[in-house]
């Protein structure tokens, strides 16, 4: 079964008859049967659903799973073998977002390594990534892929099987939660939730690869984790007494 055993109380109106056919229906075409051969495992496939809904205050969506053996965690974009930034990983969009992370706090992009060694000695304060994704769910981040799961070595594997699921649950959390912020993190993203009228989104290109143009994630005219700073808490680092340095904010 897919559906994790403490699910949160403020989903309960979610698990309609009609979604409880559609995911048995997700079962049985994604061959649970065989879940050795899917990531991420089966547990962790709907890990949002033990979160408090009402809580929630930002929705980062991303696409689905990392397609390796043991990398997906149930987390969007968490990377879960890695435990120290200094540990070596050839994730760009986890790079990325590092880098992004880094000018939303310093006014300046660095590469990867240059930020990495700040980070090393102290000069940049941020949670290590097995902790990192877990400090953004208790203040009230979703995690979501489009599809939440699929066959290993072959990723978008799972997307057609998912997508019925996935159209009911991003209509439900903006109907539940108006004021949420959507980080849309790509083309894929962005047409996910096309049908839905969000009060506040943030669309970008996905943090793969960056280039410098507005709407870019990384050197673009808007950093998601800028504009929400006094939202979220997104180093690990309590910015409430902060310098004062004025900071562009869009809520």
């Amino acid at each position: 079964m897919i559906l994790p055993s403490d699910i949160h109380s403020s989903w309960k109106l979610f698990f309609t008859q009609e979604v409880l056919s559609i995911l048995d229906e997700v079962e049985n075409k994604i061959g649970i049967a065989n879940s050795e051969e899917i990531t991420p495992a089966v547990n962790d496939m709907l890990r949002f659903l033990t979160l408090d809904l009402s809580k929630a205050k930002v929705v980062i969506l991303g696409q689905d799973p990392y397609p390796q053996k043991g990398v997906a965690t149930g987390r969007a974009f968490e990377v879960g073998p890695l435990r120290s930034w200094t540990g070596s990983f050839r994730n760009t969009s986890l790079r990325n977002i590092v880098r992004a992370l880094y000018a939303a706090e310093k006014k300046e992009f660095r590469t990867f390594n240059s930020v990495k060694n700040e980070i090393a000695d102290g000069r940049f304060v941020l949670l290590p990534p097995n902790q990192l994704f877990k400090h953004w769910e208790r203040q009230g981040v979703l995690l979501l892929n489009t599809s939440f799961s699929c066959n290993l070595g072959k990723p978008g594997s799972h997307s057609k099987h998912w997508k019925p699921f996935t159209d009911r649950l991003l209509d439900y959390i903006n109907q539940a939660c108006p004021d949420l912020i959507w980080f849309l993190w790509g083309n894929h993203a962005q047409k996910a939730v096309e049908h839905l009228d969000l009060k506040h989104s943030i669309s970008t290109t996905h943090p793969m690869i960056c280039h410098k143009r507005a709407d870019d994630f990384l050197f673009g005219d808007t950093n998601a984790f800028e504009a929400t700073h006094k939202l979220i808490d997104w180093t690990g680092e309590d910015k409430k007494a902060s310098s004062g340095q004025k900071q562009k904010r869009l809520w």
